[in-house]
């Protein structure tokens, strides 16, 4: 089966394997659970499925906002995951498809993430796993069409 980012120039080949790595261990998870459980269920599984892929992760991370120096948000994701100079940044969802807003919080993580990432959100919310990669693109062209108007 050919990989799903195999024709993304802007991935980096670490990228694009961690992220094949990542589905497929998602993919298990599915066919073990099935759809119609709580986020939580899937993020556990996912935590022992990481765990034993010998995956370098972090579950649950905080991420903080800052203004003039002083935490006002934190953001918790539900992975960060790397491979060698690879950071994937995790966003779990019992839901069939996503919604704007999923994207968009995917991109509130990538934007405090202090160096190069990837964001992948999984839905398990359907009989076949949903996945969908996010990058900074489209929030860079907001912030552009803002400052411009």
């Amino acid at each position: 089966m050919a990989n799903s980012f195999s024709t993304s120039p802007d991935l980096t080949s670490a990228e694009r394997k961690l992220l094949d790595r990542l589905i497929l261990v998602a993919r298990i998870v599915l066919r073990h659970l099935g759809p119609g459980h709580p986020e939580s269920a899937y993020h556990l599984a996912l935590v022992q499925a990481l765990q034993r892929g010998k995956f370098r992760f972090r579950s649950k991370p905080e991420l903080h906002l800052r203004y003039q120096g002083q935490v006002v948000a934190t953001y918790v994701p539900d992975f960060i995951v790397w491979q060698g100079e690879a950071a994937v940044i995790v966003e779990c969802k019992a839901a069939e498809d996503f919604a704007q807003a999923d994207f968009d919080q995917v991109r509130n993580y990538l934007s405090l993430y202090h160096g190069r990432a990837v964001g992948l959100l999984l839905g398990f919310g359907g009989k076949r796993l949903a996945f969908r990669r996010v990058t900074m693109a489209r929030k860079r062209q907001m912030i552009k069409r803002e400052e411009v108007g």
